[in-house]
Parts: structure tokens; C-alpha cells; sequence
């Protein structure tokens, strides 16, 4: 079984320079991300994906599960850049 981590986020309260930079980080470690609305659930397989879901999603929150190798350093940089969110 692979290391994961999921975090809750609001994406309307967030700046979209942060989820480049995260999309970048995720992918330098080979990760996947899985995005998780109210009614709808996506893989991410580009920075357009991530970027038109954050956009356009309409929900207070989303769940956003990061899954792959080098999960420890996935939860310190969350940690570091996302105040306020907590990672599970």
C-alpha cells in the first residue's frame, strides 16, 4: 500500500500561486492528487485539472488527497504553506 495524505481545504479562500507551486512540488515527487468535492471527485493528471477544479468549484470545502513517495515532506510543506490546514 502506498503513503498518503488528505487535507480539507477552502479553495474560494486560497490564491492560485499556492496551488501551482503545491501542483509542482506534487509532481516533482511523482505524486497523484485526488481532488473531492460535495458531488463530484477528480484524479488530477495536469495543472489545468487542478486549476479549473479550484476555479470553478463551488463548495466551501474540498478534500484533497495526495498519494506516492515522500509523504512526510508532502505533510511538512502543506504544513508550511496551507495555514490553517490540518493533514491527516
Amino acid at each position: 500500500m502506498r503513503n498518503m495524505v488528505s487535507f480539507k481545504i477552502n479553495p474560494a479562500k486560497l490564491k492560485l500561486n499556492l496551488f501551482i507551486d503545491f501542483y509542482d512540488y506534487c509532481t516533482q515527487w511523482d505524486q497523484n492528487i485526488y481532488i473531492y468535492g460535495q458531488t463530484e471527485a477528480h484524479k488530477i493528471h495536469r495543472l489545468s485539472e487542478l486549476l479549473s477544479f479550484i476555479l470553478f468549484n463551488h463548495n466551501d470545502e474540498c478534500l484533497i488527497v495526495i498519494e506516492g513517495s515522500g509523504i512526510s515532506e508532502t505533510k511538512a510543506y502543506i504544513s508550511k504553506h496551507f495555514s490553517g490546514v490540518m493533514t491527516a
